[in-house]
């Protein structure tokens, strides 16, 4: 038996994180007490000796590392942009472990150090900021390597990573610079081309989508401050019409009214700028914005693309959509490699053999409900995905059987089951099973172990907490910051709300400690759908996650003391929740059950219809 890996355990009384914004140095350096500061956070010229306030040309996060490193003390806890770093203490040990957290954080290719580098902080910013993690930035290149290589793929055709490339830049010169720019389109080329062009032109992106009800993308809209909407569907459509009006007084772009604008250079993007956010549910009965950076991407790539056979002549499938952070590992798995990305319209999802033979795909991204259901629609016969070098499947708990489904289908692919919140960007632990490897014997497969750069501990409750360059650094709303990150050793961990163990050395997963579920591979807060619920009808609701056909599960909603119109509730429910959100039950009950402490008992509402 593998012997257990040492784990500590967390306890749960620990340190709110400050939102980013506001992010001071950590515990092990003493920072200036607020009325040293102006309401920026930059140092007032008291607290300096002097009569101007120095402004810092770099971020609070590269502020924080270094001021880390050098553990400074109270009276010199700002530092000055051109003062020798000689001055501060920096030592020729220090030299080597701040290079390694810069390595690490930024990416910097570590020959680019030298002497002149590290003579002030300044120096050392100018050359944070030349290197450049930005995704824009990385297809470029890739680009500019692989020109005439197919980029994306669909049943309408073929663009070259040089078209693709054309593309962005016009829509990048046409939206300008910055800012938050949200895209709403079907799952096609041209939705892709936006998305890149919105990363060209250094904004940060808000993916919309078309199954949303029009009032849910017109809230995210105005959540995230977009300055603009980039759609890729026709005028005059009433899909596209609906939406629109919802999102009235935005302003409007058609991605395909974009002139050729050859030379576009992306714009820069250093590690903490946001690359996008992604709204997911959330319990007060709003979606919550969660913001990942350039960096945490970056961060994420550099773990998990050594592990697959990737670059031209690899083909990646693209089952999801853009507001699933599953899609992040297709688009940029296949784009940072020179790979395809093969774009798979919804109505083609649950035949996975047709697509992956037409279009030659070597990596498919699935959840195992999307497994589940070929199998039951007769898709996914054995040896039907025999080109397959790698399956993945995320998104929700992964059973043996259906690994085995996966296996007969594929019988020559690697397969690996990852776990990671939206907040962790994509996935921090892998379960990897090759061809030779024999399914375990486990109810549920383990999720593995921690990828590489990937902090997991498990507190005294048995949540687990996740640590390293792929946690995000805050919600779109701060408010939500100090639920869920916490400061311990200097470090930042996100709470996952997902319970956790440890055995033969891999870890399981374990169950929820909160209502959120996971089903065909959304996260759904139960709240959520109750609020919407209750809303309607003034009384006492409750939403659970209830086992389907085949294993599949599927969503109920309880109603307590009162009968309803269920048609006309799944109907009004819809207006406001994504369609995979509206539940597939409604079941009327007198009184709801209690447990001992005098608390709701979910459980026995669920096992009262089974």
């Amino acid at each position: 038996m593998a012997v257990e890996p040492a784990r500590r355990l967390l306890p749960r009384a620990v340190v709110p994180a400050r939102p980013h914004r506001e992010r001071l140095c950590p515990a092990s350096a003493c920072a200036l007490p607020q009325q040293h500061r102006d309401q920026a956070g930059h140092v007032r010229p008291a607290a300096l000796g002097g009569d101007l306030v120095i402004q810092k040309p770099w971020s609070a996060e590269f502020e924080e590392l270094l001021l880390d490193e050098l553990a400074l003390c109270d009276h010199t806890s700002s530092l000055e942009p051109d003062t020798p770093l000689a001055h501060y203490g920096l030592t020729s040990l220090s030299t080597l472990a701040l290079s390694s957290k810069l390595v690490s954080r930024y990416g910097i290719d570590p020959p680019a150090f030298d002497e002149r580098a590290f003579r002030t902080p300044r120096s050392l910013w100018k050359l944070v900021a030349r290197t450049s993690v930005g995704l824009g930035a990385r297809f470029a290149e890739v680009a500019s390597r692989y020109p005439d290589e197919p980029c994306l793929v669909d049943n309408t055709g073929t663009m070259t990573y040089a078209e693709t490339a054309a593309r962005a830049a016009a829509l990048a010169s046409a939206i300008g610079a910055g800012g938050v720019v949200a895209v709403l389109g079907e799952r096609e080329i041209a939705t892709y081309g936006a998305y890149l062009g919105v990363l060209y032109a250094g904004a940060t992106i808000v993916p919309l989508s078309m199954d949303f009800p029009p009032d849910r993308n017109a809230d995210i809209v105005r959540q995230a401050g977009a300055r603009c909407v980039v759609h890729t569907e026709p005028r005059g459509e009433k899909p596209l019409e609906d939406q629109l009006a919802a999102m009235s007084g935005v302003p409007v772009v058609d991605a395909h009214a974009m002139p050729d604008t050859g030379g576009f250079v992306p714009r820069p993007a250093t590690a903490d700028t946001p690359a996008y956010l992604l709204f997911t549910s959330g319990s007060t009965g709003r979606p919550k914005g969660v913001r990942i950076t350039h960096g945490n991407v970056a961060a994420f790539l550099t773990a998990a693309l050594p592990t697959f056979r990737t670059g031209p002549g690899e083909v990646f499938s693209q089952c999801h959509g853009l507001t699933f952070d599953f899609s992040v590992f297709e688009m940029w798995g296949a784009w940072s490699t020179g790979s395809a990305l093969a774009v798979v319209p919804r109505v083609h999802a649950l035949n996975p053999a047709g697509t992956i033979a037409k279009h030659g795909v070597t990596v498919w991204a699935c959840t195992p409900s999307l497994i589940e259901a070929a199998a039951a629609a007769g898709t996914l016969a054995p040896g039907s995905l025999s080109g397959l070098r790698h399956v993945v499947i995320g998104g929700e708990p992964l059973r043996g059987k259906t690994v085995a489904l996966a296996r007969a289908a594929a019988p020559n692919a690697i397969i690996d089951n990852v776990y990671g919140p939206t907040e962790t960007t994509v996935w921090v632990s892998t379960y990897r099973l090759t061809p030779a490897d024999p399914i375990p014997d486990h109810p549920i497969l383990p999720i593995g172990t921690p990828t590489s750069g990937a902090d997991i501990e498990l507190s005294d409750e048995g949540e687990l907490l996740v640590a390293g360059p792929q946690v995000f650094d805050g919600y779109a709303d701060p408010a939500l910051d100090k639920d869920k990150l916490i400061v311990q050793g200097g470090r930042s961990w996100y709470r996952t709300g997902d319970l956790g163990e440890w055995a033969e050395g891999v870890l399981h997963h374990r169950g929820r400690l909160d209502g959120q579920v996971k089903i065909r591979g959304y996260r759904i807060e139960l709240g959520e759908i109750e609020h919407a619920a209750t809303r309607l009808l003034g009384v006492r609701t409750v939403a659970a996650r209830i086992p389907g056909d085949k294993g599949n599960a599927g969503l109920a909603l309880f109603i307590e003391g009162t009968t309803v119109d269920e048609p006309w509730l799944r109907l009004e429910l819809g207006r406001s929740l994504p369609a995979y959100m509206v539940p597939d039950r409604v079941i009327a009950t007198e009184v709801f059950p209690l447990n001992p402490h005098g608390k709701l008992d979910r459980a026995h509402l669920v096992l009262q219809m089974m």
